[in-house]
């Protein structure tokens, strides 16, 4: 991983219309890996969306005939929080905080997948997330 590359692709994410900030966080642990922008106390916010995720996880033969999670977006008072998977090797999830209007959520998801490729460059971008038991490892 080259985590320069991924620190810049973050920022050019949060910098897109719409988009008041985002983070890598870990599937498994809710620890965030890095954050870019982000307004006052999206911090916890951060780590506590991965909970959706993982609340999807523990349903899934409820939702099986809609096919696989491809985001967790919760729709706020004052925002949207969306929940994206990034890469398996290691599991990490991408959340985003954006307005109610203006955000592209599609071109969203291709950042996601380019995203993920940097994460892991033997091609396992975009995948279903899975959780591993131990926090992965940051390597500059």
């Amino acid at each position: 991983m080259n985590l320069p590359l991924v620190i810049a692709e973050m920022g050019r994410m949060a910098g897109q219309p719409g988009i008041l900030g985002c983070a890598l966080v870990d599937a498994a642990t809710g620890l965030v890996w890095h954050a870019s922008a982000g307004t006052p106390g999206t911090g916890r916010a951060w780590e506590a969306a991965v909970d959706h995720w993982r609340l999807h996880d523990r349903q899934k033969l409820h939702f099986a005939g809609l096919g696989t999670l491809a985001a967790a977006v919760m729709y706020h008072a004052n925002g949207v929080l969306a929940v994206f998977p990034c890469s398996s090797e290691p599991d990490l999830l991408l959340v985003a905080h954006g307005r109610h209007r203006g955000v592209d959520w599609l071109a969203w998801r291709c950042m996601v997948r380019t995203l993920g490729r940097l994460l892991n460059p033997r091609g396992q971008g975009l995948v279903r997330s899975r959780y591993s038991s131990t926090a992965p490892e940051i390597r500059k």
